[in-house]
């Protein structure tokens, strides 16, 4: 029997991306599941994560992820670039032979370089950046992170009492803890241990986040089509990830009334759903008619303005081959989804969860994430398996 052939994935975050914070993985479970899936289909995958800084330009990002093609072009096997949201965009830049970076790495062969897929990606902006780009917009941007980072050095014993007590204050309701949620993931994985090194590496984040805002910028409709006009992606297999979010209502708020997480963030992602409607009425005419007709068919109805996934309209998703389209919201797609289940130990079954940021009641669980992320390997694989048929 042959060999497995190598194959290496970069994934790369979005916006507020971060490869680890604390103990929270950015992409929560997507390694060990596209490795799975690749090795079913005759690959032995390497994937790495990319850090690149959360807020900077993309320009700055794409500089990240040509930094790490070079490094990952130093072994052997085909490359594929998946992005999340900005990463998407990230990838496209990084591997444009004409773009100018602010980096020394140079990739000596592009050829090697299959495919890129782009999940939940703003190709053609969101008009949730326009909205923080205004001056009120801006402002509460800027500050709330100052706010976070200001706290953190300078009121570390008051900060991890109250941390402390505002944990406890929750359990009370449910003491056993049979509800583990967001809250409970952010404390246990991140704030629980303010040891000083992971209060650094928080602080530098939230600086980051408060002092470099060009990304806002950038991911407007003007400036994704700013981009998009100077750009030119090289002939390789793109594919796009589509994410729709159920439609905020009233019913699903009132559903929320014993989560005071979902209380807090549920209006939020109401505003957030609502910004990010499309107002260009010629977008879905700048796509094809097999892309609409995949998309129409995911989405059981005709895609429209208003369909999104609480961040970046479904139409401005679109790029390339659509891949799968997920009844989920911006960040059920890289496993921030609330997932439940087991796994077993040295120590006996342990109960494996994780939080749902974004609170959209769409109904995404691990069976949505596994056929995503399924799907994705497909594309990756018949990516590779075409060049090598081609080649001999």
């Amino acid at each position: 029997m042959a060999p497995p052939r190598l194959l290496n994935v970069l994934l790369v975050p979005g916006f507020f991306g971060f490869g680890r914070l604390g103990d929270i993985d950015y992409f929560a479970g997507v390694g060990p599941l596209l490795e799975a899936a690749l090795s079913k289909r005759g690959f032995q995958a390497r994937v790495t994560e990319v850090v690149t800084p959360p807020t900077a330009s993309i320009r700055r990002r794409a500089a990240h992820v040509l930094e790490a093609l070079v490094a990952v072009a130093e072994g052997a096997g085909d490359i594929h670039v998946v992005g999340h949201s900005t990463g998407g965009l990230d990838a496209r830049l990084a591997i444009a032979r004409t773009a100018s970076l602010p980096t020394n790495a140079r990739l000596g062969d592009y050829e090697r370089v299959r495919s890129v897929v782009s999940i939940s990606c703003p190709h053609y902006g969101t008009n949730v950046s326009t909205y923080f780009t205004r001056p009120v917009g801006r402002a509460l941007f800027r500050s709330g992170a100052r706010y976070l980072a200001f706290m953190l050095e300078r009121g570390q014993l008051p900060l991890k009492i109250a941390l402390r007590l505002g944990y406890l204050a929750l359990r009370v309701s449910d003491p056993q803890r049979r509800r583990r949620g967001t809250f409970d993931q952010l404390y246990e994985r991140l704030l629980n241990d303010l040891t000083d090194e992971r209060r650094i590496e928080l602080v530098q984040f939230l600086r980051q986040i408060a002092d470099e805002q060009a990304l806002l910028f950038q991911l407007t409709p003007a400036g994704c089509d700013l981009l998009n006009a100077c750009t030119l992606d090289p002939p390789l297999a793109y594919g796009s990830v589509i994410s729709c979010a159920a439609p905020p209502s009233l019913r699903v708020l009132l559903r929320f009334v014993v989560n005071l997480y979902a209380q807090i963030m549920y209006p939020l992602y109401w505003l957030l759903h609502r910004l990010s409607r499309e107002k260009n009425a010629a977008l879905r005419e700048q796509l094809t008619p097999l892309q609409l007709a995949t998309l129409d068919t995911g989405l059981g109805r005709t895609a429209g303005a208003r369909d999104s996934d609480g961040v970046v309209c479904v139409l401005s998703q679109v790029w390339g081959k659509v891949l799968h389209v997920a009844r989920g919201d911006h960040l059920d797609v890289v496993g921030q989804y609330g997932a439940r289940g087991r796994t077993d130990d040295a120590e006996g079954a342990d109960q494996t969860w994780g939080g749902d940021w974004i609170p959209s009641a769409s109904g995404f669980d691990a069976a949505a994430f596994e056929a995503l992320w399924f799907a994705v390997a497909e594309f990756i694989a018949s990516s590779s398996s075409e060049i090598q048929e081609a080649d001999s």
